[in-house]
């Protein structure tokens, strides 16, 4: 069984109602039939229902067994709108205005996640990331302890050759454009908290850099340096057994032999432990380093899963696969019964 696999296996156990909004997209129709087949989640499509089964027919889909919230049920619109202006109100929304803003999918698909009607949303295959994470934040909203909604990817290491392996978490790979300090390291605390519950396993997050140990002296490896230990401080009060380390190069985070070298205080602390948590300093770095490994490392890259949001919410890539999405259902499935 495959890391993934396993991950799958745990959704399957407790699997959430997740609502897609794209439910006219094959890929999507696609991958609820999966999801609902071998029970990583409970698919719920939204939208006008009539739209939906004319989609699958032209796809030769047999859709009966799928659930479909229909956006033109007047009752549910009604209900949904009175819930959404009080969410929004604050920003001038009115009942009629809310009554519009459902018309859209994604928009209608956030406010059942936020009422309680279904567990999570994913969405993206058609929405452009800022739409699916700009919903996610005004009607789900934020969760209690983040500030703000950061992301990861899971990357499969599968390889002989790679340092790692299994599943090794990556963040923050497609938001944080340039975090300072204390957001660098709100998105390694959400990314740990976020492995431990996805994956079971004991965070060991490299916070990365071009520097190891204070060898070279700039205010990016400061700020590097300085989200390290603001994480330590929380790990510390939270949860004593999580790790963190760096400033620290690639090479360095994941061959003992190089820190040894460089750091050996460092290397002392971490013992046998090999970092499951990459955290790049700004989304420049992230975004080319997640790429790399999968272009040129033949590994798998699964996300971008969001985090910070009360209830979960993910976004996809346009050019996604079926298969894409089918694994985002399962991580989405364990992200809500968490």
């Amino acid at each position: 069984m495959s890391a993934f696999d396993a991950l799958i296996t745990r959704a399957q156990k407790s699997p959430a109602r997740v609502v897609l909004p794209e439910a006219t997209d094959p890929r999507v129709l696609e991958a609820a039939l999966q999801a609902q087949s071998d029970g990583r989640c409970h698919p719920v499509l939204v939208g006008e229902k009539e739209s939906i089964f004319s989609a699958a027919k032209e796809l030769s889909l047999s859709i009966d067994e799928l659930q479909i919230i229909d956006t033109l049920d007047s009752k549910r619109l009604q209900q949904l709108a009175e819930i959404l202006f009080e969410k929004r109100k604050h920003k001038g929304m009115t009942i009629e205005s809310a009554q519009t803003a459902l018309a859209d999918p994604l928009t209608y698909a956030c406010t059942l996640v936020h009422a309680g009607q279904a567990d999570a949303c994913v969405a993206g295959a058609v929405y452009a990331t800022a739409d699916v994470t700009r919903a996610a934040l005004q009607i789900v909203g934020a969760a209690k302890n983040a500030t703000f909604v950061s992301s990861f990817f899971l990357m499969t290491m599968k390889h002989e050759f790679q340092a790692l392996s299994g599943i090794t978490v990556f963040a923050d790979c497609a938001l944080a454009i340039e975090p300072d300090a204390i957001e660098l390291s709100e998105i390694a605390v959400q990314t740990a908290r976020s492995t431990a519950t996805l994956l079971g396993t004991t965070p060991v997050v490299a916070m990365l850099s071009f520097s190891t140990d204070g060898s070279a002296k700039h205010p990016r490896v400061i700020k590097v340096q300085e989200a390290t230990a603001l994480t330590n401080d929380v790990f510390a009060k939270e949860n004593p057994q999580w790790k963190v380390f760096g400033d620290a190069q690639l090479d360095a985070a994941v061959v003992p032999e190089i820190l040894q070298k460089k750091a050996p205080d460092i290397a002392a602390k971490l013992g046998t432990d090999l970092p499951n948590i990459l955290v790049f300093p700004n989304l420049e770095a992230g975004n080319i380093g997640y790429k790399l490994c999968e272009r040129f490392g033949d590994c798998d890259a699964i996300g971008p899963v969001l985090q910070g949001l009360a209830r979960p919410v993910n976004d996809l890539s346009r050019g996604c696969k079926t298969e894409d999405i089918s694994r985002i259902l399962a991580i989405t499935s364990l992200q809500a019964m968490a």
